[in-house]
């Protein structure tokens, strides 16, 4: 017995499938909340409650995301351009009732997202027609008087929007074909570049055209939602004021540390040559006197400050290893802390606290083995040998290589072995979703949906954030190895304490992960915004003054030689066995000049000496 014919209802999508039109709604709300995300991100930032470089992270990663989305569309329904995008929606609001959600305001629509998106590739497709005719370059390049611009806001907003587009798309075309483009922090800083200079070099619409559309879409909203939020008396100028305000300190910090004893080889390879060359790269940024609209924008210039903070973190690193001066002082003064009861020194306190990974592999020592710490500390690593009589086959106690060669200030051109000590990822969030090119892996939500301890990223629990292959019960994660000490792990997780936004669905998520990323700027103890550079000259000098007083004026040895910390922590662990270094003069005499040289080199520091210019 045969059932009833079904007659089959009549739809606009008549290749496509009820699943495929929910696909396709779902990518369409996912262009329009992470467009609403980005432009909340710099709203905050105008009005004060977030930072410039923060809203910079948020929008990379939304532009990251973005790509995402459309890959899939041009995977799944073979979209790759906005006049597509703009087609197949317009399909879906006829054959289905749809409510258009929203993120940040009812009067910004996924359909206003959509036909933004239209908007800039027509923009940049009549410019691409414009280049094709005679004399286009020479008129193109001439140098002209900045437009006047009117910003507006409300439903009439066509005509300004129009003008802005086409004012930022010709600026962003006349940095990619002048010699600006040749420094780095321009080149890698300013976003939709590279995209806008492979659509303008080509006679068809490349594959990314979708991809450059939404840049530039990006480019303009930010700039718009930024302007409007300021409060009154500011302008976005002062986005590129900031800019080469940062580079000039920059500048300053870098000169101090190449005129310094220390660094008295500008050889090839050495780390004073790659930091001169870091210098002259950011002179050459200062000297590039571009002030119109794409320069001016703040996603442009929160870019180049993050690329430039993002080197000047790598060589921090460097220095911070470099002849372990740095190092040797830490340790020096954690023994004083913990055996002599020093009186506490705030900026080395919180180093000692924050960046026990860095200086202390496997845990700050409280009351044993100082002296196996500081060799963990210069690289020391067990070498095991097939003859060795010992039964664990350990051979002895040595240094690796590249670890010395690193530490005496060689800088590899080439590949090299990874050096733990020199990863800006490892020690912060902002650093490490940078350098996976602003890719929010499934480890690091996980982290921001609660399991990351405090807005710390060198040491506890929150290094589990930033190193999610750490191993479980290691040293780090213990309190009492690690040498933690932290009021926010006593309060609980950070993300459920009062005041602070518990993340729930991908909104909460995006909020949760801004407010971690300004904490790595704006706390107690700014990871991703501290200055090794000036860290650096006050260590040397501490340890100056130790060599000259321990051995002498007159002494050959008194170039900032290092045998106090070997002999500090070697009386240490000799002070736990009942030995006591009080016994031995030297011990005593030493102790008494290591207390004073802190003492005179950081007694009348603040912490915030020691931190980045904060946006």
């Amino acid at each position: 017995m045969s059932g009833p014919e079904l007659e089959e209802a009549p739809s606009t999508f008549h290749d496509d499938r009820l699943s495929s039109a929910f696909d396709m709604y779902e990518q369409i709300h996912d262009i329009h909340q992470i467009l609403s995300e980005a432009k909340a991100a710099w709203i905050k930032a105008a009005q004060g409650s977030s930072q410039l470089v923060t809203a910079t992270v948020m929008t990379n990663a939304a532009y990251a995301r973005l790509e995402d989305v459309e890959h899939r569309l041009s995977t799944s329904s073979s979209i790759g351009s906005s006049a597509d995008l703009l087609e197949s929606y317009v399909k879906l609001q006829d054959s289905v009732s749809v409510v258009s959600p929203t993120v940040t305001s009812s009067d910004w629509s996924a359909g206003d997202a959509i036909r933004d998106l239209h908007e800039c590739w027509r923009t940049m497709t009549s410019l691409r027609s414009e280049a094709a005719t005679d004399g286009f370059a020479e008129r193109f390049l001439k140098p002209q008087l900045p437009p006047q611009v009117t910003l507006r806001r409300g439903p009439d907003t066509f005509a300004s929007d129009a003008q802005c587009r086409s004012i930022l798309l010709h600026n962003a075309v006349q940095c990619t074909r002048s010699s600006c483009l040749q420094n780095d922090f321009i080149r890698l800083g300013s976003p939709v570049v590279t995209e806008i200079d492979t659509f303008m070099s080509r006679e068809q619409s490349p594959s990314n055209c979708l991809h450059c559309a939404s840049g530039l879409s990006l480019l303009m909203s930010s700039y718009k939602a930024y302007a409007f939020a300021l409060p009154a008396g500011e302008s976005t100028s002062s986005c590129r004021i900031h800019a080469l305000r940062y580079a000039q300190d920059a500048v300053a910090h870098i000169g101090a540390v190449l005129n310094n004893p220390t660094m008295p080889c500008r050889c090839q390879g050495t780390l004073a040559f790659h930091l001169e060359k870091l210098k002259l790269d950011l002179e050459e940024y200062l000297r590039t006197k571009m002030f119109d609209l794409f320069f001016q924008s703040p996603w442009v210039c929160g870019g180049q400050i993050l690329e430039m903070m993002h080197a000047l973190r790598y060589y921090g690193l460097r220095l911070a290893a470099y002849k372990s001066y740095v190092g040797s002082v830490v340790h020096m003064y954690n023994v004083l802390r913990k055996i002599h009861d020093f009186p506490s020194i705030p900026i080395l306190e919180k180093i000692c606290d924050n960046l026990s990974d860095l200086f202390f592999p496997g845990g700050r020592p409280d009351n044993k083995s100082f002296k196996t710490s500081y060799f963990r500390y210069l690289g020391g690593r067990l070498r095991f040998h097939s003859q060795a009589k010992h039964r664990t086959g350990c051979h002895e106690l040595a240094i690796p290589v590249h670890t010395a060669k690193a530490t005496a200030g060689f800088v590899s051109e080439g590949p090299a072995p990874r050096d733990l000590r020199f990863d800006c990822g490892r020690f912060s969030l902002m650093y490490r979703i940078k350098e996976r090119n602003y890719r929010v892996d499934e480890a690091t939500l996980d982290a921001i949906k609660g399991q990351a301890c405090c807005v710390g990223f060198g040491r506890g629990d929150a290094a589990a954030l930033v190193t999610p292959n750490k191993p479980k019960g290691s040293p780090a994660k213990n309190k009492e190895t690690s040498g933690h000490v932290c009021d926010s792990c006593e309060r609980g997780p950070m993300l459920d304490r009062p005041g602070n936004i518990v993340p729930t669905g991908v909104i909460g998520i995006s909020q949760a992960l801004q407010q971690m990323l300004d904490a790595e700027i704006v706390s107690d103890f700014p990871i991703a915004g501290l200055n090794f550079f000036p860290l650096y000259i006050d260590c040397v000098g501490v340890v100056a003054k130790i060599s000259n007083a321990y051995h002498g004026v007159d002494s050959k040895q008194k170039q900032f030689c290092l045998c106090y910390a070997e002999i500090m922590v070697a009386a240490a662990d000799g002070c736990r066995e009942g030995k006591g270094w009080r016994v031995r003069k030297e011990v005593r005499e030493l102790v008494a000049i290591c207390g004073q040289a802190l003492t005179e080199g950081f007694g009348d520091k603040e912490t915030r000496q020691y931190y980045q210019s904060r946006f």
